[in-house]
């Protein structure tokens, strides 16, 4: 595991001239200086939407890789709206916070109920990022995951659990910040992972630091512009 410093990059303007999310496409350019031997090779960039997808961008167009998402999304379940219940992603990836079935108002059909209602919004998400594209996946590419930060871990878990059914050569995890406790849990499930800064646990699953959040249309709009101007491998 590489845990570098992280340090002010400066570069090209984010693709759109849209600088809304410079920070994370300075992170992802900063991910990419520790990633050089995938340049130009038959790696791909998947982010974790909406937030991964300005540093996955970055990171795809230093590398010259080929950059898409895997849809997945962490859930909570309303007695206890703070805390990540669990995240799904598209192709089978499921990862449930067994802790709170400890806490009051949550059951093993609460947090089922929670998964259903997840289940049911990937397809219009899926359709919204990808317009009916596959995964780019096959067991030849290394895969590099990307997001915006390592919080409660859950997403990233479920993708991961997601991506290993594809068989790929190796699965990296790249992302600007992480909460040190949570970055000890998901470490093993990945082949390599890169963090720039590291950081105490909050309570709340949250990281502050980005100067705005990113929607899922802003995102699938990020998408399609890097997409066009990203070199394919």
């Amino acid at each position: 595991m590489k845990i570098p410093v992280i340090e002010p990059v400066y570069g090209a303007p984010l693709i759109g001239c849209d600088d809304r999310y410079e920070d994370r496409a300075a992170a992802g350019r900063r991910l990419a200086s520790f990633l050089g031997r995938f340049r130009g090779t038959h790696a791909v960039v998947l982010a974790i939407p909406p937030g991964g997808v300005a540093v996955a961008g970055e990171l795809a167009r230093s590398l010259r890789l080929q950059v898409d998402v895997i849809v997945t999304r962490e859930f909570r379940v309303r007695a206890h709206p703070m805390l990540a219940a669990g995240a799904i992603s598209e192709s089978g990836g499921l990862c449930l916070n067994g802790a709170l079935l400890r806490l009051p108002g949550v059951t093993p059909t609460v947090l089922w109920d929670a998964v259903r209602a997840e289940q049911a919004i990937l397809p219009e998400l899926i359709a919204l990022y990808r317009h009916g594209r596959p995964l780019p996946l096959d067991i030849r590419r290394p895969v590099i995951l990307a997001d915006d930060g390592l919080c409660s871990g859950l997403a990233q878990l479920a993708a991961i659990q997601a991506l290993r059914r594809y068989h790929p050569v190796a699965c990296l995890l790249a992302t600007p910040r992480a909460d040190e406790r949570i970055l000890r849990l998901v470490r093993p499930w990945a082949d390599e992972v890169i963090v720039l800064h590291l950081h105490a646990h909050s309570p709340t699953n949250t990281v502050d630091g980005w100067q705005l959040p990113l929607s899922d249309e802003d995102a699938a709009i990020l998408l399609d512009r890097y997409r066009l101007h990203v070199t394919p491998p």
